[in-house]
């Protein structure tokens, strides 16, 4: 396999200081173990209403603390509104809470992290997110506030789809006034235990489960395309990719095979591990704004904006998107790098189709009287500037939406 060099070898490398990934089924059960080792008596498990209205689940993971959740918080929303953020901080505040446990998929995941951050920095507002979010003008004029990582509260993570938002350093907040999402970033957001039990994602709507394993695709894609690659990022990257390619496909035609749940887990693992240093691109940038405007599920964007995003790129990133060509069996020996690149945007849509997803804008709700607010907040996502293509104008995106919809 001819593996494409990376566009620049010098640096630092960052790795996040989470201290243990628990897998396998029933590996919940040492929960109780690992929030005694750390000292934790009175954790905020934060998790949503479908888990604890339809499932037993949540008081599975109650009874695995072994009495050290002290309160429970259902009103995760998703896209993370800003005011469910402040209600939950207030919540944690009264009880004086010592860690904080997610249990859920991104929005319950996401929700944690902002309270880690809220109880670390003061916020009692929704007005006080301003002060900490990342403030960026395109191409190269980024302001990231530092947060007080000193006082942030242990983080446990116990996710039940593939959104891979656990072990990540950075959350998107959505400000309801604006409709926009907005990024934080700091090592202190980092969980410092995650969770793998596939037990425990059995009773996660197929559609979520499915949609949320082409978001691990799609961080894939997007970090062996970036214009920031790495050789480390690229070699988990390359690998996800395969298993998620087979085992999402097999999640699909036998959703209670725990041990293809349980692979799918551990590629959304290998899908962001390292992307501290690797920043994403235009289906990722899109996505964000797709859910804060118009309410698409994060999972939901990837099936829609990645395959286009990967033809709107193709000029820009032929060897890499030959090489994922490679990676996914689609390139034979006849093949030029631009004919590769149209198969690996293919495979991938075809995916998207085998697991009965949707794979246009169309299907998802999107009016093109959205077109240009998307597009305008988009160029304001920090990570739109590593996209292969450079993108300088609301109608660059906006062509983009086009050929989505």
């Amino acid at each position: 396999m001819k593996i494409p060099e990376a566009k620049s070898l010098d640096g630092v490398f960052t790795l996040l200081p989470m201290d243990d990934v628990f897998y396998g089924e029933g590996c919940v059960a040492q929960l109780e173990g690992m929030l005694e080792r750390i000292g934790v008596e009175k954790a905020l498990l934060i998790t949503g209403n479908t888990l604890r209205n339809k499932t037993d689940l949540v008081q599975r993971v109650i009874s695995a603390s072994g009495g050290r959740i002290a309160e429970v918080f259902f009103e995760t929303q998703q896209h993370v509104p800003r005011g469910s953020v402040v209600k939950c901080l207030s919540i944690a505040r009264g009880i004086g809470v010592d860690a904080i446990i997610s249990f859920g998929g991104g929005s319950p995941n996401d929700t944690a992290k902002a309270v880690v951050m809220g109880l670390a920095e003061n916020v009692v507002s929704e007005s006080d997110f301003d002060r900490l979010m990342i403030k960026f003008e395109y191409p190269d004029k980024v302001e990231i506030p530092s947060l007080d990582g000193s006082k942030a509260l242990p983080l446990i993570a116990i996710p039940t789809t593939l959104s891979a938002g656990e072990y990540t350093h950075f959350i998107g907040v959505t400000d309801e006034v604006r409709k926009v999402k907005d990024l934080y970033i700091d090592k202190c957001l980092t969980a410092t235990a995650v969770f793998l039990d596939p037990t425990l994602t059995l009773e996660t709507p197929e559609w979520l489960w499915l949609s949320s394993g082409m978001r691990s695709v799609d961080h894939c894609v997007e970090a062996i395309c970036s214009t920031t690659a790495h050789p480390y990022t690229d070699a988990l990257a390359c690998h996800a990719l395969q298993m998620l390619n087979r085992y999402l496909r097999e999640c699909k035609s036998d959703p209670s095979n725990t041990m293809a749940r349980l692979q799918c887990q551990l590629a959304s693992w290998l899908s962001v591990n390292g992307l501290a240093n690797v920043t994403l691109g235009l289906s990722h940038g899109t996505g964000h704004q797709l859910g804060a405007r118009c309410n698409v599920p994060h999972g939901i964007t990837s099936c829609v904006m990645m395959h286009n995003t990967m033809r709107f790129n193709k000029d820009f990133a032929l060897d890499r998107l030959s090489w994922i060509a490679q990676i996914l069996e689609v390139k034979n020996s006849s093949m030029s790098d631009d004919q590769a690149a149209d198969a690996a945007a293919d495979a991938v849509q075809r995916l998207t189709e085998d697991l009965d997803l949707p794979h246009r804008l169309r299907d998802v709700g999107v009016e093109k009287s959205d077109f240009r607010a998307l597009a305008e907040d988009a160029l304001q996502d920090l990570i739109v500037a590593t996209n292969p293509r450079p993108v300088t104008s609301p109608e660059a995106v906006m062509e983009l939406f086009e050929q989505a919809y």
